[in-house]
């Protein structure tokens, strides 16, 4: 099930991006957009598996970011909450999903492809350690 977050979800969503992410975002950036339409989780049997983050920013759906427990991987949950990110944002008049990836990230790099991205260029330093590969998915 996809829900909008709330606060007593934060302590899962940490651990779900400290698992997933070397430099993960904090938490008070998470509770600073609790309430925000894009900020949902997916949740299986009462606990948080997944969540992702996005924004509208004039005609396009920018999305932030999204992590699934680790266990619960390559089953199909990344791809449901990108098609549930994919609706948000058709029903908010954007013409297409756009996202960083670190360019060294070639799996992830490979998920978002087979759900419809494709590669549009290069941001180089974009991190502190990599360059960002910039990625869009046309909505329509």
């Amino acid at each position: 099930m996809i829900r909008k977050a709330r606060k007593t979800d934060i302590s899962a969503i940490m651990e779900i991006e400290e698992l997933s992410f070397r430099v993960p975002w904090p938490d008070y950036l998470f509770r600073s957009i609790i309430g925000s339409p894009g900020f949902v989780v997916y949740e299986k049997d009462n606990t948080v598996i997944g969540y992702i983050v996005i924004d509208i920013i004039k005609n396009y759906a920018h999305l932030a970011n999204i992590a699934v427990r680790p266990e619960y991987r390559k089953i199909g949950i990344g791809s449901t909450l990108i098609d549930w990110c994919t609706e948000f944002g058709e029903k908010r008049g954007a013409s297409a999903l756009i996202l960083e990836v670190r360019e060294k990230n070639t799996s992830t790099q490979r998920f978002y492809q087979k759900n419809g991205f494709y590669i549009k260029g290069i941001v180089p330093g974009y991190y502190i350690d990599d360059n960002a590969i910039i990625m869009v998915k046309k909505i329509r």
